[in-house]
């Protein structure tokens, strides 16, 4: 968390936002996030203008000239919020970059926990970047069918959620919205890969990608710190069918959902509608 669906959202509201502004100014906060912030990342930043942002898997990719790129990871608590010119900035300990343009407008990257990643990157494209390069297929691209998947998942021995999880093999996707769409599918987490038929792989891909797809349109999941670039807070967590509703009754069939650790994670799954 954030997940493909409150990054996508983030991106499409800064896509709105940057292009074209000039980098004046960056502040860091000189605390260590994921991996170590470039002390020089002010000087290397300054002056460059924004030609555009994207995003791949969970990362922010932000596209400078003279080419370069920006490339952001929320982790699990951060957020990439705008400020217009004269908006001030939200301050606070957990703030540990801002970007000022030269209109005034800024970008501000917190982040409680300190999980999340800034990094800049000369390179000739995003996909030239190591961060990205590693990445697997899209889930909203058109190589993500249920033909690709089902021979992804022929004769495998791990279990179909961690699978999903994989970021080398499938890119953007978490815990939320891989139990909403196993769910979806019918197909309990705890099911081996070579367990899952064809015809189950195909409603898995579809349900991938109808989860994702509703998420972004009501902007993300928000249960504690994930907001927009606006600041607001997500409304997908009012839509969930399984996720953090253990004991509630299954929308489908009435039966409690429950939930079991794996992975270090906790699935939530309808007992009767996703049978092992």
């Amino acid at each position: 968390m954030p997940e493909l669906p409150e990054v996508e959202t983030v991106v499409r509201q800064l896509r709105e936002k940057l292009p074209g502004r000039i980098v004046a100014e960056v502040r860091l906060s000189g605390l260590r996030l994921r991996k170590p912030v470039d002390a020089a990342l002010p000087e290397k930043l300054r002056g460059r203008e924004v030609r555009g942002v994207s995003r791949r898997g969970k990362y922010i990719v932000i596209g400078l000239e003279p080419q370069s790129f920006l490339l952001i990871h929320l982790g699990m608590t951060g957020s990439a919020v705008f400020r217009d010119a004269g908006g001030g900035d939200g301050g606070g300990r957990h703030v540990h970059a801002v970007l000022r343009f030269a209109d005034g407008a800024a970008l501000e990257y917190r982040d409680p926990r300190r999980f999340g990643l800034l990094g800049f990157h000369e390179v000739a494209s995003a996909e030239d970047i190591p961060e990205v390069a590693a990445l697997g297929e899209e889930p909203l691209g058109r190589g993500f069918t249920g033909a690709r998947l089902a021979a992804w998942l022929e004769g495998g021995k791990r279990d179909v959620k961690s699978f999903l999880l994989d970021q080398r093999l499938v890119a953007g996707l978490g815990n939320i919205y891989v139990c909403e769409a196993l769910f979806l599918a019918g197909i309990h987490p705890g099911r081996r890969c070579g367990q899952v038929r064809r015809d189950e792989a195909t409603a898995l891909a579809a349900a991938v990608r109808r989860v994702l797809r509703a998420a972004i349109e009501n902007r993300g999941t928000s249960f504690s710190d994930y907001r927009d670039a606006d600041g607001r807070r997500g409304g997908n967590q009012r839509f969930l069918k399984v996720f953090h509703r253990e004991g509630e009754p299954c929308p489908r069939c009435g039966a409690s959902i429950r939930r079991m650790r794996q992975g270090g994670r906790s699935s939530f799954f309808c007992p009767a509608c996703q049978r092992r």
